[in-house]
């Protein structure tokens, strides 16, 4: 089923299906990459996890740092 918005724009409503998975898969995994799998814009993706307060977790947060901090050290290293 298809909802209108205050704005004229179309929603597609969330099926549990997806609300299942967007719940088990939100913590650990790319917001992008899940976003693709469940055919979403990654803003519905982020406000579908907000409202049901989702976070990232710890592990997942630190392997995001883990990866930026090797990127920029190798474009630093590239630089030279």
């Amino acid at each position: 089923m298809v909802k209108i918005s205050k704005t004229g724009k179309k929603l597609k409503e969330w099926t549990k299906e997806e609300l299942n998975i967007l719940k088990r898969e939100y913590p650990k995994t790319d917001t992008k990459l899940l976003a693709k799998k469940l055919g979403r814009s990654l803003e519905a993706v982020r406000f579908k996890a907000k409202s049901f307060s989702l976070k990232k977790t710890k592990a997942f947060m630190e392997t995001l740092y883990i990866k930026a901090r090797k990127a920029g050290q190798k474009r630093a290293t590239n630089k030279k």
